[in-house]
């Protein structure tokens, strides 16, 4: 990658950081940017690193550097990452297509640590790449830039006609093909779309099991009902992504596949209790995790058999950090699904929600409704005592972790040995310099899919 050969830091210094076919072969279990089916080598030179090996030295210099940034940012610089706003109007209430003066000076005051793009957003390539090269600009830290694309009927960049992208298949059509090698090809050639575009984050795969075919909201959009294919299926395509550049954010946790009502429009309850949910509901999400995964995404559903009331999860510290974190061990970030849905409305005005959210273990706070008002609401938080600057570093930690990952931030040459004043480098280009979209071998996996469950 391209790199601006000039320093940059941030402000001023924070306080001390505390079924599969016939032809495929077995997967590697535990092993991390591992396309399915890739075999290690037969022989291993004695004192030779392994590819485990080779990660976690890797893992544990983003670590440092991103403790290393983290130590320089203000505590306004470092709650404005918590936040990923929607971008959905312009002043004059259109579909924001270009950054106006609005977005720019949202961007100024509450420095996100990323923003979520919808179909309104991407009208062609060109002025989807002009759009992100802008908020880029604008933003002191590099921006997540995140969609949902999963396929299927949830496919952003099919929005526009203008948008020579891959009609990917919905995921359970490419559930039904039993191929983790086809999964893996199809997430990679959808994150080598969306890098094209600047896109560094993708809110899928679906990890929901359909055990509900009365489901309003998950439907074809799951792998299947049967948890192994589901989690074998979700694995492959976390790796795709990733190891094309996109990360991969898994949902709906703690599992929105046996609902018969959509959060989006009113509050969903779930009858099971944690043995279900630990034999079933979970499996695909341990096998993500297993994967890599970068992100979580949470469910609006209560839990009442769990935790013993109706609060959503999103804002349950129990089922976040007991559960995702605890139980199952998970390292990354955890995003919340959109704030403004109607499922949070009886349990949180909606400035208040951000602030439920990350109190309950969230680090990126999805579609706030004002992200101003929840900015300041957050501050005032941190001010008053209601949360702890150490979870605020943990999460902003994770974040920048993330973006280290994807080459958002990249350290100097020099470092592990010092990162004064909490300098970093920035990609010269956030786009590539060609798109690749709806390429001739992309279109060749897709037909191979429907080839397969014809």
């Amino acid at each position: 990658m391209l790199l601006l050969a000039v320093f940059l830091s941030c402000a001023t210094p924070g306080p001390d950081q505390g079924g599969a076919t016939a032809e495929e072969r077995p997967r590697q279990e535990g092993r991390r940017g591992d396309a399915p089916g890739e075999d290690l080598p037969a022989e291993i030179a004695p004192g030779a690193t392994l590819p485990g090996e080779i990660h976690l030295q890797e893992g544990a210099l983003l670590d440092r550097v991103a403790g290393a940034i983290l130590s320089r940012m203000t505590l306004e610089e470092r709650v404005g990452q918590l936040f990923m706003p929607a971008l959905m109007s312009d002043s004059r209430g259109a579909p924001l297509t270009e950054l106006d003066q609005a977005t720019r000076e949202m961007i100024a005051t509450v420095q996100p640590g990323g923003v979520i793009l919808f179909g309104a957003n991407l009208r062609d390539p060109e002025q989807t790449r002009r759009l992100v090269e802008d908020l880029q600009e604008a933003s002191p830290l590099p921006l997540l830039v995140a969609v949902d694309q999963e396929g299927g009927v949830v496919s952003r960049l099919s929005s526009s006609s203008r948008m020579p992208a891959t009609a990917i298949p919905s995921a359970s059509r490419i559930g039904r093909t039993g191929s983790e090698e086809l999964a893996y090809a199809i997430a990679g050639a959808m994150a080598r779309e969306l890098r094209s575009l600047g896109i560094t984050m993708n809110f899928a795969p679906v990890a929901d099991i359909l055990t509900n075919p009365e489901n309003p909201v998950i439907g074809s959009r799951a792998f299947g009902s049967d948890p192994h294919l589901v989690a074998r299926m979700v694995a492959a395509t976390v790796r795709g992504l990733q190891d094309n550049g996109v990360s991969a954010v898994i949902k709906h946790f703690p599992g929105h596949g046996d609902t018969r009502e959509d959060t989006h429009y009113q509050s969903v309850v779930v009858e099971h209790d944690l043995e279900r949910l630990r034999s079933l509901e979970f499996v695909p999400f341990r096998q993500g995790i297993t994967a890599g995964a970068e992100g979580v995404m949470t469910a609006h559903i209560s839990l009442p058999r769990v935790v013993g009331d109706d609060t959503p999860a999103t804002f349950s510290r129990e089922v976040l950090q007991g559960i995702l974190r605890e139980d199952l061990e998970y390292p990354g970030l955890i995003v919340t699904d959109s704030l403004v849905m109607k499922a949070l409305d009886r349990f949180a005005h909606p400035d208040e929600r951000p602030l439920r959210a990350f109190q309950a273990g969230a680090d990126l706070l999805l579609y706030p409704a004002s992200p101003e008002r929840s900015f300041r609401r957050i501050l005032r938080a941190l001010e008053e005592g209601e949360i702890s600057e150490e979870a605020l570093n943990g999460a902003v930690r994770r974040i920048l972790r993330v973006k280290l990952e994807r080459g958002l931030l990249v350290p100097p040459a020099d470092f592990p040995e010092e990162l004064p004043e909490g300098r970093f480098l920035r990609p010269l280009r956030f786009v590539p310099e060609t798109v690749q979209m709806g390429t001739p071998e992309h279109l060749q996996l897709v037909e191979e899919v429907y080839r397969r469950t014809s």
